[in-house]
């Protein structure tokens, strides 16, 4: 290739007379040649010469910045057309330095177009000084919108000085400048809140929709999974029949006989093994026992809360484990403080748009309420043995152990139905109605509808008892999670819980265990009851 030195070059021997023939001709070739060139965006850049840059002093050629959808449809082109470098130029206008930087950072790109409201502009973010309390403070916002609760400019800016200070930030000022440079980094704009259904931006829903089918595409339907937490009472008595007005259960109570359940499945309808978060490493009940052979993945801090460095423990044993079976898979998560963004072997992990889970998260389309309807379904048919034999509903709830409620939990999650799952991500915008199998499930479904009789004649109101902890938190924001780090201390037993329970089991041997099953299956037998006789004769 000929430079623009080899020219002139050129032009000086021309003028000492040196070949003044040859090089006549051969100059009037290499000025064709650069008359071509400099008309030829295209060629320039063959050339190896910012083509672009020069034509753009002339007025010739704009030079187009690539929005965030531009850059999308192009990492698509090439990877679907196997288009080349050139041919994108081409098709998208653009320099070849915004080619190769958008193929370079794809994975990036991808991941900022998932979370993106206003993907069609073009963006330039500027970075904030103080990152640290940029990046805490961002995830404290999400989380706490997360809840539906009303923020204002002033409660950030107080959180923004309270996080300066623990971080020991010197020189911050959480001005008013601050504030609208931090509202334009993270695209925050005040709303009037006015309940969860109007909370939700339904422009942002159907924009979030269109994306699945792209970010899906290759995956099988067992390979995509969402996960999500659920607060739960599991001793929590149905209030309107078994407890009297003057013994309601106060707000401490609750808390105190709470567990946080992870539940999680795939797009097929599968249910994997749930994750349950406890107050203690070992509580009394599960004296003698094999933690590891639970029904459940057991968990603990001191709040019963779902961490940061639980959820990534989690994610990390499902990551093995997809491992093992050679699977790659997508796996959707809300955007939760204690929700991390960590890159794994075999999981890609998106997140949800904040604010909108009670549309786009299927586990909240009717799984978790299909999941809690039998769990209470368990919880009241034991209730109703244990009734006649209890002094007051206090005895009566703490009859109830931690090892039961994890014995129902996984008994619950077993009988949460394929077709369930799969109608709630066709619901929250994963399946085309092609490719739903509803066999007339409804959304959700009700398991106390089985045991009807029962909860007629323990006056139970059926909606009340299944959703009264559906607002149960489930995880901390920073604040709490460093109040949970400087003040928790490890829970080996818990002697509050299940104080009301026999340490010493009844059955010691295999023998005395066949027995009391036998006697158990004659029951169910006798008294015609069908679930009770198909659960002893599985085991």
């Amino acid at each position: 290739m000929i430079s623009a030195d080899a020219y002139t070059t050129l032009s000086v021997c021309d003028s000492n007379n040196v070949g003044n023939n040859f090089i006549r001709s051969f100059k009037e070739k290499v000025g064709t040649f650069w008359k071509s060139v400099l008309s030829d965006p295209d060629a320039m850049i063959n050339a190896g010469i910012e083509g672009r840059q020069l034509a753009n002093e002339n007025g010739d050629v704009p030079d187009t910045a690539l929005t965030l959808s531009d850059k999308v449809k192009l990492i698509e082109l090439k990877e679907t057309q196997k288009l080349s470098t050139n041919e994108l130029i081409t098709r998208f206008k653009c320099g070849k330095t915004q080619v190769y930087d958008a193929i370079k950072i794809k994975e990036k790109i991808m991941d900022e177009w998932v979370n993106s409201k206003n993907s069609g502009k073009s963006k330039r973010v500027k970075t904030s000084s103080f990152e640290q309390i940029d990046q805490k403070l961002y995830e404290w916002f999400v989380s706490v919108r997360s809840k539906n609760l009303p923020i204002s400019g002033p409660i950030i800016q107080t959180e923004a000085m309270k996080l300066a200070e623990k971080m020991n930030v010197k020189d911050f000022k959480a001005s008013n400048g601050w504030l609208e440079k931090f509202k334009k980094r993270h695209d925050i704009v005040w709303k009037q809140v006015s309940g969860e259904a109007n909370d939700v931006n339904q422009e942002t829903v159907v924009e979030w929709k269109q994306k699945i089918s792209r970010l899906i595409a290759g995956y099988e339907a067992k390979d995509v999974y969402n996960a999500d937490e659920t607060g739960l009472f599991f001793r929590g008595i149905p209030t309107k029949s078994l407890v009297q007005k003057s013994e309601s259960c106060s707000g401490g109570e609750k808390a105190k006989d709470r567990l946080t359940v992870l539940m999680c499945g795939s797009m097929a309808g599968e249910i994997r093994k749930p994750l349950v978060i406890g107050k203690s490493k070992k509580p009394r009940c599960f004296k003698n026992m094999d933690i590891s052979s639970l029904p459940v993945i057991w968990k603990f801090n001191k709040i019963a809360w779902m961490t940061t460095e639980i959820m990534e423990q989690w994610l990390r044993y499902f990551n093995a484990d997809m491992r093992s079976q050679n699977r790659n898979v997508l796996i959707f998560l809300d955007n939760a403080a204690c929700h991390p963004k960590i890159e794994l072997s075999n999981t890609k992990i998106l997140m949800l748009p904040p604010n909108t889970t009670s549309i786009t998260q299927p586990m909240d389309q009717g799984v978790i309420y299909t999941f809690k309807s039998y769990y209470r379904k368990f919880l009241l048919q034991s209730l109703l043995c244990k009734i006649d034999n209890c002094s007051s509903a206090h005895q009566l709830a703490k009859s109830i152990s931690v090892l039961d409620a994890v014995n129902w939990i996984a008994l619950a999650c077993d009988n949460v139905k394929a077709e369930c799952v799969q109608n709630c991500f066709h619901k929250a915008g994963f399946l085309s109605n092609e490719g739903t199998n509803t066999n007339g499930i409804d959304l959700p479904e009700n398991a106390l509808n089985d045991i009807n009789e029962e909860c007629v004649i323990a006056n139970v109101d059926v909606e009340d008892f299944i959703t009264f902890d559906s607002k149960l938190e489930t995880h901390q924001i920073y604040d709490s999670a460093i109040f949970l780090k400087e003040e928790e201390k490890e829970v080996e037993n818990d002697d509050n819980d299940d104080s009301e329970t026999n340490d010493e089991p009844k059955i010691k041997d295999f023998k005395t265990e066949i027995s009391y099953l036998e006697e158990l299956q004659r029951f169910s037998a006798t008294i015609s009851n069908t679930n009770l006789l198909e659960l002893t004769t599985k085991a």
